[in-house]
């Protein structure tokens, strides 16, 4: 079967590939088995705990030996024992009263009958375990780990959750059974690992559909280069590892969009509504124009042969008057069809100057975006929004904050022989590296040019700086590949910690001394400041 499997996780999927290779259906006792056949350990007969309570409801209380039987077995039960139910029975039946003879005498007492004050005592698990009892902090430990995870890893397995409530009731008991702690610990990571898994699987899936949404806006929208821009920067932001801080993050940025999105489209339509309305007015009035125009002609043409007509002044007079008539209402009309006209054009040119507005406030919003488009890390309006919070917080728990800025070691030779596009792409790449390698609770922002700030919250400056080191560490193992060639980016970091009403900008000074100290000593190195 290959290389023997380590974790549950491969145990299960070894035992799965098993029951497939064999053409056995997937049911619980087989897959049981096929695990234990993987695992090399001996399947663990289920412990009959509600018939085990049946049996100690039933039991007499008509005595005190027969009390404390009684609660010695509940004991026995609560804690899963099949030991201590082996001892305590033989204990019970070793100092049991002697039965009556037939002829009223007493039968006698096995030699090798236990004294009665052995009974009166409950049996030590560890005892009959043989091995030493676990420390009662070290089980408190493990009932809480157990405990915080469940509303995590057992929000959709009901059985996970029972399994795991009954392991922090059973690691919070006085005493534990070592065998039985184990078969439950066993028993419930078994379990847990099917969980882990399809918990995994769905947080997958859900960052999959997410960046398909991001791709999808973003193609339907190749006119609109903000938007692009943004959905672009959203992708980037939704790649793992995930955190908290990550997901308000990209949370906020999202409301910004949709809502920068929504405005647009309203003042878009009614822009292009008016332009609607306006060119059918337009046509309106120029049909309306065309028959009045056409109505007048026949007036003037009916004038005109009444005055070829006319034999004298007299004859002439009514139809000049009818002609003069016709001459102001049509200029009358043409009057106000070209104040129609145009306030139609007003309204059409406030129409055009209100899309023109719109297309350049959209465009002055990419300066509003809190991440690089480059590297996908935050700006220095991202930064500075980062850097605010996490002073408050830290005023507000009473812990500290340090930050870190870095600069690359001979970008600008790197720039000069490998071109500026592979200078960007070095800088993804260092940027890559960074959101795998910090804390979650991190923070990484482009600060300008081949500078980046790390902001690094709840830490001292030795721990900040072992920090950044890694990052170094990383950063060498996973070398830059430009084209075929391979390169090491290395960067000189300096660290400092924010003080108390302190300006950011004094802070950040105060690392980027320490950083070039860093460079003067050899580069690639970290220095305090």
């Amino acid at each position: 079967m290959g290389s023997p499997a380590s974790t549950p996780q491969e145990i299960a999927r070894e035992a799965v590939r098993l029951l497939a290779a064999r053409r056995l259906p997937p049911t619980p006792e087989n897959f049981q088995a096929a695990y234990h056949e993987v695992a090399g350990t001996r399947p663990l007969q289920p412990f009959p705990l509600a018939q085990l309570r049946q049996i100690a409801q039933a039991l007499p209380e008509r005595t005190p030996a027969q009390v404390r039987f009684k609660a010695l077995f509940n004991k026995a039960v609560a804690r899963h024992s099949w030991d201590d139910l082996e001892k305590l029975l033989v204990q019970h039946l070793g100092t049991a009263p002697a039965a009556t003879a037939p002829d009223g005498g007493a039968s006698p007492t096995p030699a090798a009958a236990v004294p009665a004050c052995a009974a009166a005592q409950p049996a030590s698990p560890s005892d009959a375990a043989g091995e030493a009892p676990i420390a009662p902090e070290i089980a408190e430990q493990a009932a809480r780990v157990v405990d915080v995870a469940l509303p995590l890893v057992a929000a959709d397995d009901a059985r996970l959750r029972e399994m795991g409530e009954e392991l922090v009731r059973y690691l919070r008991l006085p005493q534990h059974h070592a065998a039985t702690l184990k078969r439950m610990l066993a028993d419930y990571a078994w379990r847990l690992s099917f969980g882990v898994d399809e918990q995994l699987g769905v947080r997958q899936a859900l960052l999959g559909l997410l960046k398909q949404v991001f791709e999808h806006i973003d193609a339907i929208s190749p006119d609109n280069p903000w938007l692009r821009q943004q959905m672009q920067a959203l992708v980037q932001a939704a790649e793992p590892p995930l955190s908290q801080r990550r997901l308000e993050d990209l949370q906020a940025r999202l409301k910004d969009v949709i809502v920068k999105q929504a405005e647009a489209r309203e003042q878009t339509l009614r822009a292009q509504e008016l332009m609607r309305q306006t060119l059918a007015t337009f046509l309106e009035r120029l049909a309306q124009t065309t028959v009045s125009t056409g109505q007048y002609h026949a007036k003037f043409e009916a004038c005109a042969q009444a005055l070829e007509r006319a034999e004298s002044l007299a004859d002439m007079a009514p139809v000049v008057q009818e002609a003069i008539q016709t001459a102001r209402a049509f200029a009358a009309d043409t009057q106000r069809v070209v104040d129609e006209l145009t306030d139609l054009r007003d309204r059409a040119d406030r129409a055009e100057a209100e899309v023109q507005r719109l297309r350049r406030e959209l465009d002055q919003m990419a300066e509003l975006v809190t991440h690089d488009l480059l590297t996908g890390v935050l700006n220095r309006k991202g930064l500075q929004s980062a850097l605010d919070r996490e002073t408050r917080r830290a005023e507000r728990t009473g812990t500290r904050v340090c930050i870190a800025l870095l600069d690359v070691d001979d970008f600008k030779r790197l720039n000069d022989t490998l071109g500026h596009l592979a200078g960007d792409a070095a800088l993804k790449h260092l940027a890559d590296v960074a959101r795998r390698s910090l804390r979650p609770q991190d923070t990484i922002g482009r600060y300008g040019g081949e500078e980046f700030i790390i902001v690094l919250p709840d830490t001292t400056p030795e721990e900040a700086c072992g920090v950044v080191q890694r990052l170094q560490r990383d950063l060498s193992a996973h070398l830059f590949l430009q084209g075929e060639q391979q390169v090491l980016i290395t960067f000189s970091a300096g660290v400092t910690e924010l003080r108390r009403d302190e300006p950011v900008e004094a802070a950040i000074a105060r690392a980027d001394a320490a950083m070039y100290k860093a460079k003067r000593a050899g580069k690639n190195r970290v220095m305090q400041g």
